[in-house]
């Protein structure tokens, strides 16, 4: 795994850092946050690098959901997606940690779709993430799978049981109290296909009920955009810097 950092040479001292995977950076930058990315070298991670997908025409779903059999549909994406978030995200912070430039008090993560996905697993998983942004993601997986254009389009799941049980114990609404010391700004579009608003709002649903239990309700945002497609626009990156700067700057 590579990781990059660009400091900012002001403000002087440990500044706020945000491990940013949402494309330009300079609004970070510019606002004196560190700005991390990171590249993943699956090919030579032995037993963690998903299977491919079945070849074009064979099997059921699509792109990176797609899988021999509904039975398995997104498998290899989810699973990597956990690793990422479980055993490579604490890795980047405890490099973090050691270089001088970095308040590790005040980190910050943001992603969009795939690590939009990272994101709310990675802000679950460890507590050093105090605020995060997830674009065009969420924490519900089976009905991801179930209505995504990229997964069964509506068709009920059918899934292998061990894999079932797997996103039972595995998906962010499972264990939303995980996530509540985290500041979450969800930001998804309602007609956005490969997401469907229906595992966006579920998800919202469920943190929401986890926060108010913390007595945080203020650490919660979802913006429902009236809006089509899938991807980042401007806008997403404005209010991710915004987000960034109430929750780990005060401003």
């Amino acid at each position: 795994m590579s990781v990059h950092a660009e400091i900012p040479l002001e403000p002087a001292g440990p500044k706020p850092t945000v491990i940013a995977l949402l494309g330009d950076s300079r609004a970070l930058l510019a606002a004196g946050f560190v700005v991390v990315t990171y590249q993943i070298q699956w090919a030579a991670l032995k037993g963690e690098k998903p299977p491919p997908p079945p070849p074009e025409g064979t099997g059921v779903g699509k792109w990176v959901l797609a899988a021999p059999s509904a039975a398995t549909i997104g498998e290899g994406y989810l699973r990597q997606i956990a690793a990422t978030a479980r055993e490579h995200v604490p890795r980047i912070l405890d490099y973090l940690a050691t270089i001088p430039e970095v308040d590790a008090e005040r980190i910050g993560m943001a992603g969009g779709s795939t690590n939009g996905f990272v994101t709310l697993e990675a802000a679950a998983a460890d507590r050093r993430i105090r605020a995060a942004v997830a674009i065009a993601a969420c924490g519900d997986y089976r009905t991801f799978l179930r209505y995504s254009s990229m997964g069964m389009e509506g068709k009920p799941l059918a899934l292998d049981p061990g894999y079932a049980a797997w996103i039972r114990n595995q998906e962010p609404i499972a264990h939303p109290d995980r996530i509540v010391h985290t500041a979450l700004l969800m930001r998804n579009r309602v007609g956005d296909p490969l997401i469907p608003i229906a595992c966006a709002d579920r998800t919202a649903r469920v943190l929401e009920a986890a926060y108010a239990r913390a007595g945080a309700r203020e650490r919660l945002r979802y913006d429902r955009l009236d809006a089509e497609g899938h991807g980042l626009d401007p806008d997403d990156g404005r209010a991710a810097v915004a987000w960034f700067a109430r929750w780990l700057t005060g401003s």
